[in-house]
């Protein structure tokens, strides 16, 4: 999918998971090279979360792939729609003994920019949180740097580590 850092994992499955009436071909394309991710968590003093991701059409393409399997098995539900620049998803899942519902909006500028608002609500809590926000901003900043290739991610505590090979 073309929206693949985030730093939960009930913001990850609202994100990542669709129907097998949207395919990645689908999705609007993000523009090959580094983005920059500032994201927002409704959780009581943490600040902005921003990381650097390398990436490709292939790699979003795989990414894409390696979320849809992974909300097999965990969602019961997934709805993902486009309308334009503008793509809804509404998910059910199960993430251990808590059940999840999740609505996620994202929205894009051309292939160099976009926005993603998801909203879930667990029950019961988890980690004592019923409700949770989660905002990204995300924009194109350039080539990737020669020292990170295509799945690369830098997370905001600096550590490196390339997504494609979570699905290995």
């Amino acid at each position: 999918m073309r929206t693949i850092v985030v730093g939960s994992s009930a913001a990850l499955l609202g994100l990542v998971v669709s129907t097998t009436s949207v395919r990645a071909d689908d999705m609007p394309t993000r523009k090959a090279g580094l983005w920059e991710v500032t994201m927002h968590m409704s959780v009581a003093n943490m600040p902005p979360q921003v990381m650097k991701f390398c990436t490709d059409a292939a790699t979003d393409a795989a990414l894409f792939k390696l979320g849809m399997n992974a909300a097999q098995g965990m969602c019961s539900h997934q709805d993902m729609h486009r309308s334009g620049s503008v793509v809804t998803v509404d998910t059910e899942c199960k993430l251990g003994e808590t059940d999840m519902t999740s609505h996620s909006v994202m929205t894009f500028t051309g292939d160099t920019a976009y926005q993603t608002e998801s909203k879930s609500h667990f029950n019961p809590p988890m980690m004592g949180r019923s409700d949770s926000t989660t905002t990204q901003e995300a924009k194109w900043t350039g080539p990737c740097p020669a020292d990170m290739q295509a799945g690369d991610l830098i997370g905001p505590n600096g550590m490196k580590m390339n997504m494609k090979s979570l699905g290995q």
